[in-house]
């Protein structure tokens, strides 16, 4: 094809200079067909016209076009499979071009959507953000976001689970940090939230709900795939994905904790938002923090509380793995509180052991302390058992307790192993003088030890609820007084301490006296 300045001198020669054909081709060095080409045109032509050349696909062009008409979405290798049954021999390739150049598929329907405004203290968006495995130990890591929606001002933590406390426990740490609670909470369906939904009808998770309630707060569901609903909190996890994430190295967690905090302090809260064009930490001061409303001074327990019957093993599983506590305590039930870090087992009130919590899979953590004694009365023992040598070794009186025990209908086997797990729990010191008590009550059965024990042991008391309402009419404001059951403990344990043996106990031995 001839230059645009060629044809343009082409033209120039002929019709403005009057030249001929032959002696424009002479003095351009270029064919006379070509220069006759350009004067019967009389244009300059830009780009060379597209020669169509006979294409395997003519044949059955009209057919593939009718399946486009019928099914927009028809894919490539569906057309294919269809053309071989007509006899088409060519590839996908050309095949592909055609269907591209002329599918005509639908463009989505553009939706209008109303822009939400909330007002101070109104509304606060959460929802998690997941950051994979970033330290290599097979444990994810997720970051929990919250934004108050009138002034942007926002705070996130970083954690290892999204289990149900940890959910709980980011939403306190959370209020702590704004210095009050939102009149709602919008979510999405996060299953620590939503139990069920069907349209609009929405079941809540009852303990979610609970910890709602203690806050006095009005959760709200947001409607499925509607991130518009809860774009405010949307938009703040990709704001952490493109300004904090990228570039940043940590050592360990609590490193990542720590750069986050410093993050959302110096950077997040005090630039300005593109939004609102004002500094969120300032809009959040002077207009939201007043309308917010106060915390419930009652602490909310975010800890993880269960019951476990001890293994023969003395290892206790959570969450794939396994804590020791004592040997001792083989066969017996004991809770288990799991914080944030640590993993801690009681004996009913009694604190028994403490591991740091793993979020690592099917591990084991022993205590040395948990084996002490193990391996010495385990192995060989003594005719009578380890079990009833070690009991004797608690103090000198044990041997006549063991005795009556021998001559009832107790199983010595039960009584053996709660009495070890006893000695482990209070000491043995503690568990003789309760010993020496019930037999000088007259009583046995390692029930009557434990609960002198727990007599002379109480639990430390804590104020776990907030006082009560008060109302106008002062009859309703009467506190019926709690009896203190402890009174009748003394009548088991404190009389017969004091006087020895009950007079009716001495009546009946007469009686018996007199019958034999």
């Amino acid at each position: 094809m001839l230059s645009a300045e060629v044809q343009t001198r082409i033209l120039s020669l002929h019709y403005g200079s009057h030249w001929t054909i032959r002696a424009i081709a002479r003095e351009l060095g270029i064919d006379r067909k070509s220069v006759r080409a350009v004067l019967r045109r009389r244009t300059v032509e830009l780009k060379p016209t597209a020669r169509t050349r006979p294409s395997i696909l003519d044949p059955f062009k009209e057919q593939i076009l009718e399946l486009l008409r019928r099914e927009p979405r028809i894919t490539h290798t569906a057309v294919l499979v269809r053309l071989r049954e007509q006899g088409y021999l060519g590839g996908i390739s050309i095949l592909k071009d055609f269907i591209n150049a002329h599918r005509r598929v639908p463009e989505p329907r553009r939706e209008s959507f109303l822009r939400l405004e909330f007002a101070p203290g109104e509304c606060a968006q959460v929802d998690w953000g997941e950051f994979g495995d970033v330290f290599r130990d097979g444990t994810k890591v997720h970051c929990f976001a919250i934004v108050l929606a009138h002034s942007r001002y926002m705070t996130i933590e970083f954690t290892k689970s999204e289990k149900f406390e940890d959910f709980i426990r980011c939403h306190e740490n959370a209020f702590r940090f704004f210095g009050g609670v939102p009149r709602e909470c919008w979510y999405d369906n996060l299953t620590s939230a939503v139990t069920d939904r069907l349209g609009s009808l929405i079941k809540f998770n009852a303990r979610f709900m609970a910890y709602m309630g203690h806050h006095s707060i009005l959760p709200h569901a947001c409607n499925p795939a509607r991130a518009n609903e809860k774009g405010r909190v949307e938009d703040l996890i990709k704001f952490i994905r493109m300004n904090f994430w990228p570039g940043r190295e940590f050592t360990d967690f609590e490193d990542l904790q720590r750069q986050s905090i410093l993050w959302r302090n110096q950077f997040a809260n005090q630039r300005v938002h593109g939004s609102t064009r004002r500094v969120p930490r300032l809009h959040f001061e002077t207009d939201e923090k007043p309308a917010l409303r106060p915390l419930n001074e009652a602490k909310y327990d975010t800890d993880e509380i269960f019951s476990r019957v001890v293994p023969p093993d003395f290892h206790i599983l959570y969450d794939t793995n396994r804590y020791s506590v004592p040997w001792t305590l083989t066969g017996m039930g004991v809770t288990l509180r799991v914080t944030a870090t640590d993993v801690k087992i009681y004996y009913g009130e009694r604190f028994i052991a403490s591991h740091v919590r793993s979020f690592k899979k099917f591990k084991v953590f022993t205590l040395d302390k948990h084996l002490a004694g193990l391996l010495e009365r385990k192995p060989g023992g003594s005719r009578e058992g380890w079990q009833i040598a070690a009991v004797k070794q608690i103090g000198p009186r044990m041997a006549e307790y063991l005795d009556l025990i021998r001559s009832g209908q107790r199983s010595l086997r039960s009584e053996l192993g709660k009495l070890l797990a006893l000695s482990t729990v209070y000491g043995d010191a503690a568990v003789h003088a309760a010993c020496e008590a019930c037999l000088q009550a007259g009583v046995v059965g390692v029930e009557n030890l434990e609960l002198y024990l727990r007599r002379m042991n109480p639990a430390e008391t804590a104020k776990l609820s907030p006082e009560p309402i008060a109302f106008q009419n002062q009859k309703l404001n009467r506190v019926v007084p709690t009896v203190d059951l402890r009174q009748y403990d003394a009548l088991l344990f404190g009389s017969n301490l004091t006087h020895g043996a009950p007079e009716d106990d001495e009546d009946d031995g007469k009686s018996n006296d007199d019958e034999n």
